[in-house]
């Protein structure tokens, strides 16, 4: 997979005034934003790690997860998802146009990474929730498989809870905390992907999701590594370092955070497939000169593409990719 499959650079330079009309949204607003402690392990120690666009970012001394700190309060993050100039553009031009791609190297590579998961816990007929649902893909994809009972989104954004009803997804549009618990029958799997950085308290949202969830139901997160390759290499020019992301966890923070909300994590890795691809685009557009190290300069550089193929396999195999995936159940 590459990240043009995923991210069209033609469409993406076009979202740039909406970029920048979020940006300034946050921005006109940071008086108000508060003081945070990690997010992570809730540590008060940190210090100045970088800047990008106005925003400022703490990384913890104790577990190293970064964040955006001060950060915006519940109020002003609501409102700033509600008149996003980035979403709106997402939903009606990048995600239409890939959709296609992202179902068939995405979606349907986490529908069967989940389908032998249960089969190897021996969870049969589950029910899955999709937290953050987005355009609806993921779950189209997991109903077309026929491996799940039942299916639910929850999907604040009307364009996106739109489209869920438009492919056939049973869809809820609100955000999970003013769902009652007791009016829906819990779930055996909850997913959520790429959610958790955004939230403003992230031990929030697992103790929440804990209600939905049966016995021995599973939680599959996906969110970035903040120790990740291509963001530990880019720093303030990788696109992961966006106005929109709150955290940045690593796999060991990420546990200290799920323990803390009574999760135990069975599963954890990074099967990330783009970490060189998109440093490599990066060097191609001079977004970036040198990295500073010899050997990832060779591979980076090397004209074989099995150097590059094998050097992505290596960062996934070590927990060293910038996409990471955590599956945990209640202790």
């Amino acid at each position: 997979m590459k990240e043009e499959d995923i991210r069209p650079q033609q469409l993406v330079k076009k979202m740039y005034n909406s970029t920048m009309h979020d940006v300034n949204f946050l921005l006109k607003r940071k008086k108000q934003f508060i003081k945070s402690n990690c997010p992570a392990c809730n540590n008060k120690k940190n210090k100045k790690y970088l800047k990008k666009r106005g925003l400022d970012y703490s990384i913890c001394v104790r577990c190293k997860t970064y964040f955006v700190n001060p950060r915006p309060t519940l109020d002003i993050l609501d409102k700033f998802y509600r008149q996003s100039k980035v979403y709106e553009y997402f939903n009606k031009f990048i995600f239409p146009q890939t959709e296609k791609e992202r179902s068939k190297k995405i979606f349907l590579p986490r529908v069967n990474v989940i389908k032998k998961i249960c089969k190897d816990r021996h969870i049969k007929n589950p029910s899955i929730m999709d937290v953050g649902a987005g355009f609806g893909s993921f779950l189209k994809v997991a109903k077309k498989s026929k491996f799940f009972k039942r299916t639910l989104a929850i999907e604040p954004s009307y364009d996106g809870s739109k489209n869920c009803k438009k492919i056939g997804v049973d869809v809820i549009e609100d955000i999970l905390e003013n769902i009652d618990p007791k009016v829906i029958r819990k779930f055996d799997i909850i997913t959520s992907f790429e959610v958790i950085e955004h939230l403003y308290s992230p031990i929030n949202f697992l103790n929440l999701t804990k209600k939905f969830l049966k016995k021995n139901g599973l939680l599959i997160i996906t969110c970035p590594n903040g120790e990740g390759f291509d963001i530990q290499v880019l720093k303030e020019k990788s696109d992961s370092i966006d106005h929109e992301h709150l955290n940045y966890f690593n796999p060991a923070s990420i546990q200290q955070l799920y323990a803390k909300a009574g999760f135990k994590v069975i599963q954890l890795n990074t099967p990330g497939k783009l970490d060189v691809d998109i440093v490599v685009n990066k060097i191609k557009k001079n977004k970036i000169k040198a990295i500073g190290d010899f050997v990832c300069e060779f591979i980076l550089n090397s004209k074989d593409q099995k150097v590059k193929a094998n050097f992505q396999k290596f960062l996934t195999k070590n927990n060293l990719s910038s996409n990471m995936w955590v599956v945990a159940t209640k202790k």
